[in-house]
């Protein structure tokens, strides 16, 4: 039995990506984190224009990038259209941290990999990566895909050094929106990867949250960035079905996470939260 467990973790050892992404940034971290954005619809598009705007040092899209299945291969001139020209204003002279939904599992997700290589603003290594900005770690996490791997890669990170550890994935462990919590097995998997962070931000219902302490850590709601859906306000500390996205900016205490949306067609910062640092069990 020892032989055979020994044997399991070895080769789930030779499985796990290691991809880290270690970007300097001058002065203090800023991040611009939405989803659930690929709809080729005016909504995309206004986000799209908000974002630029705003003009953080970084951005995360937290998955489902083509509406409704995802794309054919790297040559699907709909990561063209719904993707490169909706964005290129950001990919000039900006980074973005791509992750995979579940729409984007129903076609050819390795086509994301391949579409990075060619862009040099554009990243996506790996289904799973971590990315550090100066000292405030961002695990990229596949939601969808990979989660026993990813128990091993959890183990191996090395975020001693982070002040902040945000996690990022497509599905959240709560949401006062329609899917509100995960299935059975998801929200074990969630729980293991969420005490590695003390943020984790997700997209997946189609509004913008604070949804409050979630498994003992501060869990965020963004995936307003094409379309909306109903949400339950009564669930979340706060929630509003508004197009926009959430904004992360270090501050000296911690970080301070602003859910921005549009109101009338004007920016409007909907509700703030300051996470002030602190230690985790895992470190």
């Amino acid at each position: 039995m020892r032989i055979f467990v020994l044997f399991s973790l070895l080769f789930l050892s030779a499985c796990v990506k290691n991809n880290e992404i270690n970007l300097e940034i001058k002065g203090p971290v800023s991040a611009c984190l939405f989803g659930d954005a690929g709809t080729g619809t005016n909504e995309q598009k206004q986000v799209a224009k908000l974002l630029k705007e705003e003009d953080c040092k970084t951005y995360f899209y937290l998955g489902d990038i083509i509406y409704p299945k995802g794309l054919k291969s790297a040559d699907d001139p709909m990561a063209q259209e719904l993707f490169l020209d909706v964005y290129k204003d950001i990919l000039k002279d900006r980074d973005m941290f791509l992750m995979m939904g579940n729409h984007d599992y129903h076609g050819n997700v390795d086509a994301w990999i391949e579409i990075a290589k060619k862009h040099k603003r554009l990243h996506y290594p790996s289904h799973y990566y971590m990315v550090k900005l100066n000292d405030v770690c961002f695990p990229v996490m596949n939601t969808t895909d990979y989660k026993v791997q990813q128990l091993w890669w959890f183990a191996k990170l090395k975020m001693n050094s982070c002040k902040q550890k945000v996690l990022l994935g497509h599905h959240p462990a709560k949401s006062s929106g329609k899917h509100k919590s995960p299935y059975f097995p998801l929200n074990l998997f969630l729980q293991y990867a969420m005490s590695y962070a003390n943020v984790y931000v997700a997209g997946h219902d189609h509004h913008l949250s604070y949804e409050g302490k979630v498994n003992g850590i501060d869990q965020f709601v963004s995936g307003a960035g094409g379309q909306l859906r109903d949400v339950n306000e009564e669930l979340a500390v706060f929630a509003k079905s508004r197009l926009g996205f959430i904004k992360i900016t270090e501050i000296s205490t911690g970080l301070e996470l602003s859910l921005i949306g549009l109101e009338d067609g004007e920016r409007k910062v909907l509700y703030s939260k300051k996470i002030t640092n602190r230690s985790l069990a895992n470190d």
